[in-house]
């Protein structure tokens, strides 16, 4: 099957400067397209293998990078939540004018902006993997204090994967700027209000045992957007990137029948 690096707006970076296993991909064909979005400090390896598979059964697959992300910490710290917004937003209006239907799919914070495009579009369905709007620690308290003293934050354990060989193979950043941190709260922020304006379909999916973003996220979303059709799935075994951890078939399986009730 072939794959192409799709072209990028004027925003991304050059491809030379893309870390190992972040190119985006794009793999046009059919008459329904996918649009996955990432998460923060991620890339789009967590999209990649869910692209393969329904790009398998046809669907056109866009996994694209969005800004600040796949290349260095550093360059994070240039971008705003804006710009992740106008990002999801142009990579969706190029996927509706090449696709009958377009259904997006988002990671963790790519969940929140594909929540995000829903309450702004009439999207054909939304699928939400370990969706972030709200965030509970206690140390989110201290980031007035922590921005002003301290630029980055390590991962001291790294992605939150159970996967071994799934976590050894991701490609995201091993730090990240106290500075975009907040942007992504705020991005969380304006996504909260926005909910009731969502109306498609939704499948909302997160692991209870999920060390990032709490499992009751998934019940907050279901009950804050207005769709008349909302399917969630609560996974045991995996942590915060579900999307490529221990319970990836069962997600595969709910998508797909996720995809054949509402196209």
């Amino acid at each position: 099957m072939p794959v192409n690096v799709v072209e990028r707006p004027d925003f991304t970076v050059d491809p030379e400067n893309i870390m190992p296993g972040a190119e985006p991909i794009f793999i046009d064909q059919g008459n329904t397209g996918i649009l996955f979005l990432h998460g923060f400090t991620g890339s789009t390896y967590e999209g990649r293998e869910l692209g393969f598979h329904f790009a398998q059964k046809g669907y056109g697959v866009w996994v694209p990078l969005l800004p600040g992300h796949g290349t260095r910490p550093e360059d994070l710290e240039k971008v705003s939540y804006s710009d992740w917004i106008n990002a999801s937003e142009q990579y969706y209006l190029k996927m509706k004018e090449n696709y009958r239907k377009v259904v997006v799919c988002g990671q963790s914070m790519g969940g929140a902006l594909a929540l995000h495009l829903a309450a702004h579009h009439p999207l054909d369905g939304v699928i939400s993997l370990a969706g972030a709007i709200i965030m509970k620690d206690w140390r989110l308290k201290l980031l007035p204090l922590a921005k002003r003293v301290i630029r980055y934050q390590y991962k001291s354990k790294g992605p939150d994967i159970r996967s071994r060989d799934a976590k050894s193979k991701s490609a995201s950043y091993p730090k990240y700027p106290i500075k975009s941190l907040v942007q992504f709260l705020d991005l969380l922020e304006v996504v909260r209000r926005e909910l009731p304006r969502v109306k498609s379909p939704c499948l909302l999916i997160h692991s209870r045992r999920d060390h990032t973003i709490t499992f009751d996220n998934l019940d907050y979303i279901a009950k804050h957007v207005s769709s008349s059709m909302v399917r969630t799935l609560a996974l045991e075994n995996s942590y915060h990137v579900i999307s490529v951890d221990e319970e990836k078939p069962l997600i595969f399986e709910a998508v797909e029948n996720f995809l054949q009730t509402i196209l």
